[in-house]
Formats: C-alpha cells, sequence, structure tokens
C-alpha cells in the first residue's frame, strides 16, 4: 500500500487502493519518505502526526496559486562552483511552473522539480490577503484515510507543518530524495474554515 517502481524507475507515493473501501483503511504515506525538508519562505516545516488533518467538513475556500515567479533550483553547496552552475543551468532548462492565463487551472498545479538532497527547489505561492493558520503540507492520498491510530483515539496524519501567519507571496522550499510522480496537498484553516490545495510534483532525475 506505500510505493512502487515503474518501468522508468521512478516512484508514485499515491496510495494503491481499488476503492473507496480500501482507502479509507490505508496506512497513511509520510511525506518524509520523499521529502527531505520542506519550508515556507524562512519557516522550517516540523514533522509531526497531525490529528487535525483529517477533518469532518471542509467548508473553506482558498485563492492559492503559485505565481510562476521566483521559482528556481539551487545548490546548497555554495562552495562548490560546479553545482551552482549545474543548478543555474537546469533552471534556464527546465520551466518549472506554468501560471499563463490560458492555462488551465489544473495544469497550473503540475510543477516540475529535481530529485538530489543538494537542489533546493523553489517555488512562490500567493496565499492572497489573508492569513492561514495551521498550514499543513502531506500526500493528497492520506486526506482519503482514516490516519494512524498510535497513542490515542484520533488517527494522525504524518505531515509537514509551516505554523501560523502564512499570508502573500511564499516561497515553497523542497528537497526531494527520489524521481517521481507525487500528488500533494497544502491543507490550512482561515477563521475555523479548513480548505486544501492540491499540486502534483514531477520531480526529474
Amino acid at each position: 500500500m506505500s510505493h512502487f517502481f515503474n518501468k522508468t524507475n521512478t516512484t508514485t507515493m499515491n496510495i494503491q487502493s481499488q476503492s473507496w473501501q480500501d482507502l479509507q483503511v490505508a496506512q497513511p504515506i509520510d511525506p518524509k519518505s520523499i521529502i527531505l525538508s520542506a519550508a515556507l519562505n524562512s519557516t522550517t516545516g516540523t514533522w509531526q502526526r497531525s490529528t487535525n488533518a483529517l477533518q469532518t467538513a471542509w467548508s473553506g475556500t482558498n485563492a492559492l496559486a503559485f505565481t510562476g515567479n521566483n521559482t528556481s533550483v539551487a545548490s546548497y553547496d555554495l562552495t562548490d562552483g560546479a553545482t551552482v552552475v549545474d543548478a543555474a543551468q537546469w533552471t534556464i532548462a527546465h520551466q518549472m511552473v506554468n501560471a499563463a492565463t490560458n492555462i488551465a487551472p489544473s495544469m497550473n498545479k503540475v510543477v516540475f522539480v529535481r530529485a538530489g538532497e543538494i537542489w533546493d527547489n523553489k517555488l512562490e505561492l500567493n496565499f492572497g490577503a489573508s492569513s492561514y493558520n495551521n498550514v499543513q503540507l502531506t500526500f493528497r492520498d492520506n486526506l482519503g484515510t482514516s490516519g494512524q491510530f498510535v497513542n490515542g483515539a484520533t488517527g494522525g496524519v504524518p505531515v509537514y507543518n509551516f505554523g501560523n501567519g502564512i499570508t502573500g507571496n511564499q516561497i515553497l522550499h523542497l528537497t526531494i530524495a527520489y524521481p517521481g510522480v507525487y500528488s500533494m496537498v497544502l491543507l490550512m484553516v482561515l477563521s475555523s474554515n479548513w480548505s486544501t490545495f492540491e499540486f502534483e510534483l514531477v520531480v526529474l532525475p
């Protein structure tokens, strides 16, 4: 129920279920299995087993969108000029986000990034004027499960939590271990109304 390798040796972390009966009793997948680090601007995501990721109602909406600006890959090793140049050339050769108005909204959420522990994938998100709390990142399919029942009666979902007061343009920093195609989700709350922002990561070698 976790992951598998396809013929191109890439990975998918979508939960492999054949029905909603299967999905609702499946174990959630830990985003740490592929995401080595995550941050929004300078706020590092804290890994936790979230007990509020599974809501009884999703009544909120949000206007989150990738801006297409300030989107790049950077090397963490600034002492190695070769990796700095490599990152710059990779960014030029790969359009990571397409926020053009003639692109369907569902396709605006397809993002191309790079796998590897030395690469900082930078993706700018616009949260708008609202200030969101409990902003969390996990695999999309985890929200269809019942969570992990560990040390409590409430099912928990493994997430990266970025905390409260998230607003305006934010750079989502992701360092990803393995190539693959991953369905991700950001969940957040505004005035007691929970909402989600789903996106697809196409992670290249």
